[in-house]
């Protein structure tokens, strides 16, 4: 504050340390801009004032150009008091009546006192012309906030569509996911009644094939005995007619042996009396023929028993033989049944892959719907996107044509005159009838 050499405060400085106590309601309220053409026809603040608070870059705030305004009007004393209060009796009537407890008045006494009664029919033209571009501004703004606002509804529709469309396929997934369920819970009761019939079969099958096969074998056991019976009873019966041919060959013999007894004695009789006789050759040859055919029935006897033992012996190889035979054609039987389940096992193995080659292509058609359903989805949200971006594009022209305006009417109240005001006014009036 300032003092008077006698050591009091001005009248000056009083009124702005009064004004001091509403500072920060006034920097957080005024917009330097609006006040600035009436202080500048009031002269209270000059152009170079007005260019320096709106360019200098210190002040790029407005609460900084508020603070350098009030310095600036304090500077003036009562007047740019004065001039100021008027100020905000005319843009800010509730903040005047605040500061001040009056109610506003619109005398303009200062502008009328500094620029005469044309400077108040100025002011009042120019402050009409910024209030009809104000007017202006504002439907433009309005317009600018019904095609966000229809920007917005669009984009609303769009994430409507795209929300029923995620309802309509959550359901449609839900409900597929439901049958799939129930098709599932009766696909595998039923698989489980043919692995279970399937099972049993098989079961019964081995059982039937295994009691076969047992007698099959015992069949063979039993024919093999039997034959091994037949031969063992030949030969036991060649066993007990061999001992009757041993006493039948014994006799003969005896008789042989009694026989040639006799006829060595007949011979030696014969020597003994000196002569031979041909009926002595002949008892000689018939007892020599006798024992030769003893021989060969011996010979024949033993060649019968021997032939009888081969043909035990065969009888014996050909059941071996037979039972061997059969023995393999069972085997091949098996093989071929081997053979048979082996190839209706690669049946069910190609089928089983071929259900999961069909598993996988149901994937990959349910992964692709699912991709399709995703890329609309990206669309829908690209178009929005798309919608989005328009809408700030004609917010950024909306901006720029507006900060285009105030540089106009800057530069304008920087250099007033009768005819510029003329001209906005005609612009205004113009504007506003189309």
């Amino acid at each position: 504050t300032r003092k008077s050499p006698s050591g009091f405060v001005s009248e000056d400085d009083l009124c702005w340390l009064q004004l001091d106590d509403f500072r920060m309601l006034l920097i957080k309220t005024i917009d330097p801009s609006r006040i600035t053409p009436y202080l500048r026809q009031c002269q209270v603040i000059s152009a170079e004032d007005e260019e320096q608070l709106f360019n200098d870059p210190t002040l790029v705030i407005r609460r900084r150009k508020v603070g350098a305004l009030l310095d600036m009007l304090q500077r003036t004393g009562m007047k740019g008091y004065t001039a100021f209060l008027e100020s905000l009796e005319l843009d800010y009537p509730q903040l005047y009546s605040r500061i001040t407890g009056k109610e506003p008045n619109k005398t303009f006494s200062i502008l009328i006192d500094t620029a005469g009664e044309s400077g108040l029919t100025q002011f009042l033209m120019s402050e009409l012309s910024r209030l009809q571009r104000v007017l202006q501004d504002e439907r433009r703004r309005r317009q600018q906030v019904c095609v966000v606002q229809e920007a917005w509804s669009r984009q609303q529709k769009l994430k409507e569509r795209e929300l029923k469309k995620l309802t309509e396929r959550v359901q449609k997934l839900r409900e597929e996911r439901e049958q799939l369920t129930e098709e599932l819970k009766k696909l595998r009761l039923h698989n489980y009644n043919l692995m279970a019939d399937v099972t049993s079969l098989t079961q019964d099958k081995s059982n039937a094939l295994l009691a076969n096969r047992d007698l099959q074998i015992e069949v063979e056991r039993l024919k093999h005995t039997v034959l091994r019976a037949e031969s063992e009873t030949r030969l036991l019966k060649r066993r007990t007619m061999r001992p009757l041919q041993q006493v039948r060959e014994a006799r003969r013999a005896k008789t042989g042996s009694v026989l040639g007894q006799n006829r060595e004695e007949v011979l030696k009789e014969g020597q003994r009396h000196g002569r031979a006789s041909p009926q002595m050759n002949l008892l000689t040859t018939v007892f020599r023929l006798r024992r030769e055919l003893h021989k060969a029935e011996e010979q024949r006897a033993k060649s019968v028993e021997e032939k009888e033992e081969l043909s035990l012996r065969c009888a014996q190889l050909k059941g071996d033989a037979k039972m061997y035979r059969q023995q393999s054609k069972q085997t091949v039987r098996q093989l071929e049944e081997v053979i048979r389940e082996r190839d209706k096992a690669q049946q069910q193995e190609e089928a089983r892959l071929h259900l999961q080659e069909k598993d996988r292509y149901r994937e990959r058609v349910r992964q692709l719907a699912e991709k399709t359903d995703k890329l609309e989805l990206l669309l829908l949200r690209s178009q929005g996107e798309e919608l989005q971006l328009r809408t700030r594009l004609r917010k950024m022209t909306f901006n720029s044509q507006q900060v285009g305006r105030m540089t106009k009417r800057a530069l304008r109240s920087k250099f007033p005159s009768g005819e510029s005001v003329a001209c906005n006014v005609g612009d205004s009036t113009g504007s506003e009838s189309d």
